[in-house]
């Protein structure tokens, strides 16, 4: 593992560093959805999953990402989970860590949006908010999406292209068109019905979500290619974090059992000094499929 001198920006340095990060803040949400690539794992291991953000004090993530900044310059993180709202700090660890580092909050929008409006910086904070028709109404959302965008903070919305929701997603994707904001849609990962998903869309369900999803790989998202041995770049300019402060490759990484990288305490940042193939047959997390250099 090595610093690259030629990139580090000691201070934090501006906002278009190289470095990106996927942080999960938490393994708790306050959701259960049925298309959840994480609930196969709560529903056997809740116990433990809720507990692993408290392997980790605030004051040990502030000094780790004062590291990153020294040490790299100024990341572009991601912060997820679960839901990163379910973490009792998450308003004072987002205010002090994007002083120096740009943040976006991949969250189900359920808290209430005064907290977001009264804590977070809209210059240096963003959003990535799923819809989940299940567990929230379409006005409902619309309204929590006004008040974020009156305040200035830039807004991308998503919803799993789960089969049962095959019926509205046009409807809801033309409610969030008239707010002026996209909305994108993810492939659903998983079984429905005796089926395997992405692969078993009919023609006319897989055209439709493919105008209307992020192009990055599209074949791999859809699971018709495969990423092993493409080289990819996570690992040396992206990591991904979980809750007890681990530091690994990527999401394949974990769900492949690979050792991890490392952790938040160490003194020095685990990156890689170049890109390695990917060593996984899937990748299912879009801002990792974005680290593949050999698309």
């Amino acid at each position: 593992m090595v610093i690259p001198s030629s990139t580090a920006t000691p201070g934090g340095g501006g906002l278009d560093g190289v470095y990106s990060c996927g942080w999960d803040l938490v393994h708790i949400c306050n959701y259960r959805c049925p298309y959840c690539f994480f609930l196969p794992s709560w529903e056997e291991n809740e116990a433990e999953m809720n507990l692993r953000h408290l392997a980790c004090s605030k004051e040990d993530w502030l000094g780790f990402w004062d590291r990153c900044s020294d040490q790299l310059g100024s990341f572009r993180i991601e912060i997820a989970g679960g839901e990163p709202f379910s973490h009792p700090e998450i308003v004072p660890l987002v205010r002090e860590i994007s002083r120096r580092h740009t943040i976006r909050l991949v969250t189900n929008l359920s808290v209430d949006a005064e907290v977001i409006l009264a804590g977070f910086d809209p210059a240096r904070v963003k959003f990535s908010v799923s819809f989940h028709p299940s567990h929230v109404r379409l006005e409902e959302m619309l309204g929590k999406l006004r008040r974020l965008r009156q305040a200035g903070f830039e807004v991308v919305t998503s919803i799993v292209a789960y089969p049962p929701y095959f019926h509205g997603l046009g409807e809801w994707l033309a409610a969030f068109e008239r707010e002026g904001l996209r909305c994108f849609l993810n492939p659903f990962q998983g079984s429905f019905g005796g089926r395997e998903y992405p692969r078993s869309y009919t023609i006319e369900e897989a055209l439709f979500l493919r105008r209307n999803t992020l192009p990055d790989a599209l074949e791999i998202r859809m699971r018709e290619g495969s990423p092993r041995g493409r080289l990819c770049s996570a690992g040396s300019n992206y990591f991904r974090l979980w809750p007890d402060g681990s530091i690994h490759r990527c999401c394949a990484a974990t769900e492949l059992g690979l050792k991890p990288l490392g952790h938040i305490r160490d003194r020095i940042i685990p990156v890689a000094a170049e890109a390695r193939p990917c060593p996984a047959d899937r990748c299912f997390a879009p801002n990792e499929i974005s680290c593949l250099l050999e698309k």
